[in-house]
């Protein structure tokens, strides 16, 4: 496309040519004002000169057009799937692309912009922009459900086309959890604010919603649209406590996927309340207490072992003790106020009587902690718990023979896969252990063997027993590490662990099973890992919302005592997880986003801004294959009935040039002579008369 133009290459300064154009002018006007001969003549003569001055040359140059860019950003957020939105999405943007297409010079660039939890349009198209040729935009158009949660921060420069999937006449309704605790006391209740919405207006004045804890239990009540209601959850153990509630599907609604709501409320314990009986004062005898009172939650009632019957003397009890052993108001009427029991080196002898020790198994049978350290003293042979009521409840049974020498504790196979001590050896590895000396010889009966000592004898034996737990140490020396002796060891976390875990810590709970839901390449699955001492693969049955129910089977993962597997779902909703009595709930979809949180196709987001650019808004539901699309100039009108417009910029690209004197120089001095003689005689001629 040829273009021709003048272009100026003054052959003196401009200040000099400013100056001569001034001076021209003051002579002009004055000739003219005192009307003058010649001032004519005179004018044409300074003009010429100016015309030479400025030295103009015509240049033709070859330009090649460039084409438009037209920007369509298609929405393909979790929202866009709902109802026919994906189907019509794909017809219209397949009908775009081939209008786009037809229009000479117009470069298409397309813009997927996903989204589980929310849509940010405006961010994505943003972002995008600095990649285009900005001079070259025609249009940008979005086709979205108008669900949008992010604001434009600055205005769009070209038209701003929308295509809105979805149906004006969409109905739904959702489920709103309006607050809800993050922490809650075990044993309590939270309160908990649920509401009931209707959208576009309410179906009916009620709805029936199902509350699901992660007990197995449901509860069932009904509830006003639109109004907030308050429920009391009760937070029964401590660790994640899962609730959750779901209402009744109206017909014709748009999906349920918001029509249940999860809530995890975080069970704490109020105090634990320990009690600490230590047979007899060693060398090691503060470590339980300093670990204990080093915690403000703990609620310590601590008993130290002076003198036992047994020990002969001539004074008065009341005279030798500080206080009289009050086994009856411990063992019997305030037992079950306590979460831990540890007997510290602490033998029967005669102090507690058998129906108290019964109790002490009874307390554990019922969902108690107890934790035995026994002694390494000679008398552990006549003193011992095996022949007592606890020996039911004791996972190891002691020979009665003390073996000595020097020992560093191990870790057995159980004890690297047991999340209460296999961390212990990153924290400080096992060749920096100082050694043990004594320990007690005992068989285990049952439990797990986490630790041994010499000669592969158990040293920690950790059991369930009933909803209980019991913990066994069969040596007193872990105050070596403690004191720093050699290297020490890690005694502090060692005993920290296996407290928590007596007292059912979530997190150290050896067969934890759970479930959480993911998106992997656009759809959901079911994340599932099962805390495992053995090494083969568990069944779970996986129940879906439907209640269908499938055997999943769980296998070995690289983490030592971990199982894992991941299961595609096809449907959303509430799922529930089984292995033997474990059961988890997890929600399947994201209900719970700002995604989900309305799922009406609305414009009411694009419209305003689609009129200030130029552009418009056209429902798919009315023109399926979307508007007509014209290539228009930039000052014309960029949409109208029925069709939408891509801005026409004119950009080009000079691919040659050539330049030529406007005027041959010579030709312009002869005219200038020419006009000065004439202008000479015409003046001489006027003197002479």
């Amino acid at each position: 496309m040829p273009h021709t133009h003048i272009i100026l290459s003054p052959l003196l300064p401009y200040w000099v040519l400013l100056g001569f154009c001034l001076a021209s002018s003051i002579i002009v006007v004055l000739g003219l004002y005192h009307r003058a001969r010649g001032t004519l003549l005179r004018a044409a003569v300074f003009l010429a000169l100016i015309i030479v001055f400025l030295n103009p040359s015509a240049q033709h140059e070859k330009r090649e057009a460039l084409r438009d860019t037209a920007l369509v950003a298609i929405d393909d957020s979790a929202s866009m799937r709902l109802g026919d939105r994906a189907v019509r999405t794909a017809h219209a943007t397949d009908a775009v692309m081939a209008k786009l297409r037809n229009i000479p010079n117009i470069d298409i660039v397309t813009l997927h912009v996903s989204g589980t939890d929310e849509t940010d349009l405006f961010t994505a198209i943003s972002n995008k922009l600095p990649s285009l040729p900005h001079n070259r935009l025609a249009a940008i158009i979005a086709i979205t459900d108008g669900q949008i949660h992010d604001k434009l921060v600055r205005p769009f420069s070209v038209p701003f086309h929308v295509l809105m999937a979805g149906h004006k006449d969409d109905l739904d309704r959702r489920l709103v959890l309006k607050s809800v605790p993050a922490y809650g006391i075990v044993g309590k209740t939270v309160r908990a604010t649920l509401r009931v919405e209707d959208q576009p207006k309410p179906q009916s004045s009620d709805a029936v919603i199902i509350l699901h804890h992660d007990d197995g239990t449901t509860q069932t009540i009904t509830a006003p649209i639109g109004k907030d209601i308050d429920l009391d959850v009760p937070v029964t153990h401590p660790g994640p406590n899962l609730f959750a509630a779901t209402t009744e599907v109206v017909p014709n609604e748009l999906t349920p996927v918001n029509n249940t709501v999860t809530a995890t409320v975080s069970g704490i314990r109020d105090h634990l309340r320990v009690l600490l009986i230590s047979g007899t004062p060693h060398s090691g005898g503060r470590a339980w207490r300093n670990l204990l009172k080093a915690d403000a939650a703990i609620d310590l009632v601590h008993f130290t072992i002076l003198r036992t019957p047994e020990k002969e003397t001539f004074a008065d009890s009341k005279d030798m003790a500080l206080i009289v052993f009050p086994a009856r108001e411990l063992f019997e009427t305030k037992l079950k106020n306590f979460d831990l029991v540890v007997f510290d080196r602490f033998s029967k002898r005669s102090l507690i009587p058998d129906e108290y020790l019964a109790n002490i198994a009874n307390y554990v049978q019922q969902g108690g902690g107890l934790l035995i350290s026994n002694a390494t003293d000679a008398d552990q042979r006549e003193n011992g718990f095996d022949a007592s009521p606890l020996a039911s409840i004791l996972p190891a049974e002691p020979t009665g023979d003390i073996l000595t020498g020097s020992f560093i504790p191990a870790l057995t196979e159980s004890g690297q896969r047991h999340p209460v001590l296999s961390s212990l050896t990153s924290m400080q590895p096992r060749d920096t252990w100082s050694p043990w000396y004594r320990q007690v010889n005992a068989t285990a009966r049952r439990g797990n063997i986490v630790m041994s000592g010499l000669h592969g004898v158990p040293l920690l034996v950790l059991d369930h027993v009933g909803t209980g737990r019991v913990a066994q140490f069969l040596s007193d020396q872990f105050w070596l590490w403690g004191r720093g002796y050699q290297q020490g060891g890690p005694q502090t976390e060692l005993l920290r662990r296996v407290a928590h875990w007596l007292v059912q810590e979530p997190e150290l709970d050896e067969t934890a099973l759970k479930a959480k839901a993911i998106m992997q390449d656009g759809a959901w699955s079911l994340a599932i890992t099962l805390r495992s001492l053995g090494n083969n693969p568990i069944k779970t049955i996986v129940t879906d919302p439907d209640n269908q129910s499938q055997s999943v089977m769980v296998n070995p993962s690289h983490e030592p005592g971990l199982l894992s597997t991941t299961v595609p779902v096809s449907k959303t909703g509430l799922y529930h997880v089984q292995q033997d009595e474990r059961d988890v709930m997890v929600m399947v979809g994201p209900s719970s986003s700002a995604e989900f949180g309305d799922v009406i196709a609305t414009d009411e987001k694009l419209l305003a801004i689609a009129k200030a650019s130029g552009g418009s808004v056209t429902w798919l539901a009315d023109n399926p294959d979307g508007p007509t699309i014209k290539h228009t100039d930039a000052d014309a009108s960029q949409s109208g009935w029925g069709w939408i417009g891509l801005r026409r910029n004119g950009q080009y690209r000079v691919t040659g040039s050539e330049t030529y004197p406007s005027y041959p120089v010579w030709a312009i001095l002869a005219v200038l002579l020419a006009v000065m003689l004439w202008g000479w005689k015409r003046e001489g001629s006027a003197k002479i008369k």
